[in-house]
């Protein structure tokens, strides 16, 4: 069928045609098979006639024998011996007796050969009988099986072109939609125009916002130094008591060894009690950092702004404005001329120390930025936000220079070297990971902990990494191989899932993290054994680190304190 509308057949019409071709095979194999038995019931009929004639002229032959022995026997008493002639005569029976019966005899294994024969043709016969029936009941299968491949072809065919008007009518459909598409394409090109008038628009906008933000934080500055100036002419003024920090809503005077302390490096020591107490005056505070000279210390928390603190008096310097959402960590360059900041508002933001105003603002995240860092010469700005992207900045420019995506959201990272091409990041899946900063590859990682790895902490040389994990465990890690060094832990330390940050002594002989429950635990880090705990606050610790100087320690809780330990 397929073949008579000029097609090549398909492969069940060609399956079909082969059973038929086997069908014929079998048919003439079957009509060779009764022709040979027609020919051998012939024969059979022939060899048949045959012993009917041979068994006549045997009935004849033992017929003429009796009469031959009946004559023997009559012209032997007869005669008497008969003479000579006689005596041939009796010979020649007796030899043609014996030829008769070896003819009979033959003619008996003749017959009994051609009965043996006939037994064997029926055998056959009826296997073939047999044979027969098979192969006409199979025939009458495939002949039933051919109707319903003819059934099945006449329905296929019917669906076939019942799907040919429908992929007319599916042509005709996709015509429409491309011309719609077509349509929506020079719409989404207006569109496109018009987004961009718009955001050109935006930009100029915001240009103007920051602009006026920016005078409006000079004004800011303009008057807190006013007002700086307003506060030493006063303390020039009064009576000498010592510089005063915040303890509750009560002043006290710091003790007369924490000031003037050098920034010089030495033996650090174990901090044992608190000597001082700084409010932060915000709700909480998230992050603390310390200027490499030890005199100048920032805070940044849930404010908007981030207070700038004398790191020997406890006085405050400057309120750093800018930022229009929390702040959730802040760094000091090594130079102790810039604050960095990172802020909910999807930015991080430069201010100059010596006149506390805002410079840079670093935007191109779409999440929350959570950690910001300078290399050694603050030439360039590290940044990490919950967008799962650490962007590498320009300093002087404010441009992103790099992106490197994370594989999991991080709570912290750290450089290893003064450039800042290699960095250390904490994650919530229990690794650590270190990147390439120039090519944005990852070089290693590492699962050290049972739960997220909360910070981390790279030593001076950049060789050994602090990591501090919620499973309560703090390790230093070879920062090559991230092999594991040292682990310490405590009996009730448990770091805040938020903000918990571990850091190393200025000599590195220590290791120092706070708990959730307000507790202060320093660790031996050559041994890994516990030198001391303090129970000192009475919130969550978030934050703590050592003067630079390595002989006092300041420690933030949650709750906008910032302890001074010594």
């Amino acid at each position: 069928m397929a073949q008579g509308r000029g097609t090549a057949p398909t492969g069940w019409e060609a399956r079909i045609m082969a059973q038929l071709e086997q069908r014929e095979l079998r048919v003439a194999t079957v009509a060779k098979v009764i022709q040979s038995y027609s020919r051998l019931a012939g024969k059979v009929g022939e060899f048949a006639s045959h012993s009917r004639d041979a068994e006549a002229r045997s009935r004849e032959m033992q017929g003429e024998h009796e009469r031959l022995l009946e004559n023997y026997e009559r012209n032997g008493f007869v005669g008497g011996g008969g003479g000579g002639n006689g005596g041939r005569g009796m010979s020649l029976a007796q030899q043609r007796i014996a030829d008769l019966e070896r003819e009979i005899e033959a003619l008996k294994e003749e017959r009994t050969l051609l009965y043996r024969t006939q037994g064997t043709n029926a055998q056959r016969l009826l296997d073939l009988s047999d044979k027969s029936r098979d192969t006409d009941e199979r025939l009458r299968q495939q002949e039933l099986e051919i109707m319903d491949a003819h059934e099945a072809l006449r329905r296929t065919n019917s669906k076939v072109d019942d799907l040919r008007a429908l992929l007319k009518e599916k042509d005709g459909t996709v015509q429409i939609l491309q011309d719609e598409m077509s349509a929506l394409q020079l719409e989404i090109v207006q569109i496109e125009d018009r987004c961009r008038r718009l955001q050109t628009e935006n930009d100029d906008l915001v240009k103007r916002w920051m602009q006026k933000m920016n005078d409006e934080a000079e004004k800011v500055n303009e008057v807190t130094e006013e007002l700086e100036l307003i506060k030493r002419k006063s303390a020039a003024l009064s009576p000498r008591m010592g510089p005063a920090v915040f303890e509750d809503d009560q002043f006290f005077a710091a003790p007369a060894a924490l000031t003037g302390v050098s920034a010089v490096h030495g033996a650090s020591l174990a901090p044992r009690s608190a000597v001082g107490k700084i409010d932060a005056r915000m709700e909480e505070v998230h992050s603390i950092a310390i200027s490499g000279s030890g005199d100048v210390l920032a805070v940044g928390g849930q404010s908007t702004t981030v207070k700038v603190f004398d790191a020997e008096t406890g006085e405050g310097v400057f309120s750093l404005t800018g930022c229009l959402k929390a702040v959730n960590h802040v760094e000091i360059s090594t130079d102790n001329t810039m604050l960095l900041a990172a802020s909910s508002d999807h930015t991080a933001r430069i201010w100059k120390l010596d006149t506390g105003r805002h410079w840079k603002s670093l935007t191109g995240h779409i999440g929350s930025v959570m950690v910001a860092k300078f290399n050694h010469d603050a030439s360039r700005v590290f940044t990490y936000s919950q967008d799962r992207t650490i962007k590498v900045w320009d300093t002087q420019r404010g441009l992103c220079i790099k992106t490197l995506f994370t594989v999991s959201s991080c709570h912290d990272f750290t450089l290893l070297d003064s450039s800042g091409s290699r960095l250390v990041t904490a994650h919530v899946d229990n690794a650590v990971r270190v990147w390439d900063t120039v090519t944005g590859k990852r070089l290693r990682e590492a699962t050290l902990h049972k739960e997220q790895v909360m910070s981390v902490w790279a030593s001076r040389a950049g060789t050994r990494v602090l990591t501090n994990s919620y499973d309560g465990t703090l390790k230093l890690v070879d920062a090559d191989t991230l092999e594991v060094v040292t682990v310490m832990s405590a009996p009730g330390y448990r770091p805040s899932r938020n903000w918990a940050r571990a850091s190393l002594s200025p000599d590195e002989r220590y290791a120092m993290a706070g708990s959730i429950d307000g507790r202060l635990f320093v660790w031996d880090i050559s041994s890994g054994d516990l030198v001391r705990t303090l129970d000192i606050h009475k919130s969550a610790v978030c934050d703590a680190l050592w003067h630079p100087t390595g002989l006092r320690v300041y420690s933030a809780e949650k709750s906008r304190y910032i302890l001074i330990l010594h």
